[in-house]
């Protein structure tokens, strides 16, 4: 774990000095907006600019002075917080310009990712160094990677990518909070990828939240895949399922009444092995972030995996 207390003062005089500036543009720039992802969730975003900028200054403070004294759980609240305030700034983006990555240098971004990874982020470093100016350092990627996986950036696009035969695709500020590659206790060999999408109100008490995804990968028989992560996640084959309009896939659904929380669960297989794709959300953040959802499982459906993007940070044991 590192700390960025010895560039805090610098990134802090650019923010202050920015305000008053014209940015420069990002040579790199991407799209106009997330290839194959639908543009509905991108509005409404949790914070004003005048608030973000507040709150970026404020994190970015708080973690400097207490990011050595947090344990990992610790970092989960801060980590969200990180990205809500990252998920405001790029919808505020696609409000004006009608992409999520600027057309200009945004010193919040580079502030809000460069504890991305600090702070348990896969692929944090990687959008630092797409988003940082020139002249920042760039970063190395630290965190670990089981071996055969890999985390790749691509435009406005991450890209986890498996050498059993898989990839997945989504926005860059999504938030990548596990990959792993285990054997489940008394369950199948497993790949997984653990992400939360955009944030969202919602019916909670905070009041707001970041909807989850986890993708599932098996080399093992599909029939005790399936029906191990579906109980899991406490979902009975009792439930109806219902067509997803991805191919032919269809999902059951579940909604804890007590939490209000949403439980979807897809699942398939092919050649290459079994697959399974979880979607959970408090009610409001569910809804608003199940496009999101859909359009995962059709680039999931649809990724082939022979061609490996630039950026690549590859995994070991």
């Amino acid at each position: 774990m590192s700390s960025l207390s010895g560039c805090a003062p610098t990134l802090i005089a650019r923010f202050l000095s920015t305000l008053l500036l014209v940015l420069v543009p990002l040579a790199h720039a991407g799209d106009e907006a997330i290839a194959g992802y639908s543009k509905e969730p991108l509005r409404a975003p949790l914070f004003d600019e005048a608030q973000i900028a507040a709150e970026t200054m404020a994190i970015n403070n708080w973690l400097n002075a207490n990011i050595q004294k947090l344990t990992y759980d610790q970092m989960k609240g801060p980590r969200e917080h990180l990205y809500d305030l990252i998920d405001s700034r790029v919808k505020q983006h696609y409000a004006s310009e009608q992409r999520v990555l600027p057309k200009k240098h945004d010193l919040m971004l580079e502030i809000l990712f460069s504890w991305a990874e600090p702070l348990g982020g896969f692929g944090g470093s990687q959008i630092f160094n797409s988003v940082k100016a020139g002249s920042s350092p760039t970063r190395t990627p630290g965190m670990k990677l089981p071996e055969g996986l890999s985390i790749s950036l691509a435009k406005d696009l991450l890209t986890v990518q498996s050498s059993a035969g898989w990839s997945v695709s989504f926005p860059y500020y999504f938030m990548i909070w596990n990959v792993g590659d285990f054997t489940a206790k008394g369950g199948p060999r497993t790949q997984l990828v653990a992400l939360s999408t955009g944030a969202a109100k919602d019916s909670s008490q905070a009041g707001k939240s970041q909807a989850t995804l986890m993708f599932m990968f098996s080399p093992d028989e599909y029939r005790s895949f399936e029906s191990y992560w579906r109980r899991q996640l406490g979902i009975g084959a009792e439930i109806k399922s219902n067509e997803l309009g991805v191919k032919s896939l269809s999902s059951r659904h579940i909604v804890d009444a007590p939490t209000k929380l949403h439980k979807e669960f897809t699942s398939w297989s092919n050649p290459t092995g079994s697959f399974a794709v979880a979607y959970l959300g408090i009610e409001g953040t569910y809804e608003w972030n199940r496009p999101h959802f859909i359009d995962f499982l059709r680039v999931v459906a649809a990724t082939k995996s022979e061609s490996r993007p630039d950026n690549v940070f590859t995994g070991g044991r």
